[in-house]
């Protein structure tokens, strides 16, 4: 395990504000391609073997890869998140950014997908990512501001972002503190 995480095609993701050796720690595959492989290509190996490969995609992959490319958003985001922090474009000099996952307030397991943290001055923003043919609504907002002090109490959550493929509804744009809440489009991602 040691020689993958070196080499990048594995890591050992903790939650953030927790400490690296806690038992709620996880590995996963980090690199895209060896996700993308592992993910598909041992159960179409034959047909791929037989010059088949695009049956296979068709009836099998395609559909699929618009969610695979859910967690190749996230970490997109969490990489603009650390980008725009340290450049000073957030309300907090963010220097290390993940995620974090744990017991919700209700104790129900939740996630919030982009945690940024400013271990200096104690603050922190939290975003969440929607890689949907659809617009982030009022639903989604109001998930994010639900997750609101789930993470570590001793920082203090001083930005939200939320982060979308196909961008905002009415609602949102109409009724979101833009102080507090930033909105970021997947053509903003790439500026």
């Amino acid at each position: 395990m040691k020689s993958l995480d070196t080499v990048g095609i594995i890591s050992k993701i903790t939650p953030m504000t927790e400490k690296e050796n806690n038992r709620r720690s996880i590995y996963e595959i980090t690199d895209s391609m060896y996700r993308f492989w592992y993910s598909f290509i041992p159960g179409a190996r034959a047909a791929i073997e037989m010059d088949r490969g695009e049956i296979f995609y068709k009836s099998y992959v395609k559909d699929k890869l618009h969610s695979f490319m859910g967690k190749v958003f996230e970490d997109m985001c969490r990489y603009y998140t650390l980008s725009q922090g340290l450049d000073g474009k957030l309300n907090c000099l963010i220097a290390n950014v993940g995620s974090w996952w744990g017991p919700g307030h209700d104790h129900i397991p939740t996630d919030i997908d982009v945690v940024g943290i400013d271990d200096a001055n104690k603050k922190a923003v939290l975003g969440e990512c929607k890689f949907k043919n659809e617009v982030i609504d009022k639903e989604v907002y109001e998930a994010l501001m639900d997750r609101r002090g789930l993470i570590d109490k001793r920082y203090e959550e001083v930005e939200f972002l939320l982060f979308s493929l196909t961008g905002f509804s009415k609602w949102i744009k109409e009724n979101v503190d833009t102080g507090r809440v930033r909105l970021v489009t997947l053509e903003e991602l790439y500026e």
